[in-house]
């Protein structure tokens, strides 16, 4: 079942250096559930009294070569499903939704770069990021995914919540949507839409 803003409480603190350092950095998820019974989501340990862990994961950096790299099949325990899951749920979209988007655009390497000149987590080109504010600092995971996931937003809001096409503008423009009114007959974009929703079904289960 997606989780909702109403279920859902994320906690999320993010430390500058895990950004700038350029070894790896382990890290953890921690899934809680509340005195009330909703779920929280935080990279921090909760000692709060009915607080109940129910599960935790390790996860690591991948400098995977973005958009370069080899195809992953199955879901990734990414060090930024908590910023994920609070971001998505910031502009009322599915966090596994954008995790599946994050997984196949860059493989969870915020230092990715297209040969296009895409950028970071989200795989930003330029004139998109600059559209939402983000001309600075375009690789930092927070703000690279915050522009990414305002620009899904508006994508789903152009087509009616329709998540197909909403991929498929994302990949290859609006305007390729609107000239062939659907999916372009592109072979990159019709497998990035393959992907991503094989991926956003998996990833339902977990987040």
């Amino acid at each position: 079942m997606p989780i909702t803003k109403r279920t859902l409480f994320v906690t999320l603190i993010v430390a500058v250096w895990l950004f700038s350092v350029p070894t790896a950095v382990f890290a953890a998820v921690y899934v809680y559930v509340g005195p009330d019974g909703s779920t929280l989501i935080t990279d921090k340990r909760i000692k709060k009294k009915g607080y109940a862990l129910k599960r935790s994961y390790k996860t690591k950096p991948y400098r995977s070569g973005g958009r370069n790299a080899p195809y992953f099949a199955k879901p990734i325990r990414s060090q930024y499903d908590a910023l994920i899951v609070n971001t998505a749920l910031k502009y009322g979209l599915e966090p596994s939704f954008i995790k599946a988007i994050i997984h196949v655009e860059s493989a969870f390497d915020h230092l990715a770069i297209s040969k296009a000149g895409a950028m970071g987590l989200m795989q930003l080109m330029p004139a998109t990021a600059a559209s939402y504010q983000l001309t600075t600092n375009t690789f930092r995971p927070e703000r690279n995914i915050d522009a990414g996931v305002r620009h899904m937003k508006d994508l789903m809001d152009r087509y009616n919540r329709n998540k197909k096409l909403s991929l498929a503008a994302y990949n290859a423009g609006a305007g390729a949507v609107s000239k062939y009114n659907g999916i372009p007959p592109y072979k990159e974009t019709q497998n990035y839409v393959v992907k991503v929703m094989k991926l956003y079904k998996l990833y339902k289960k977990e987040i």
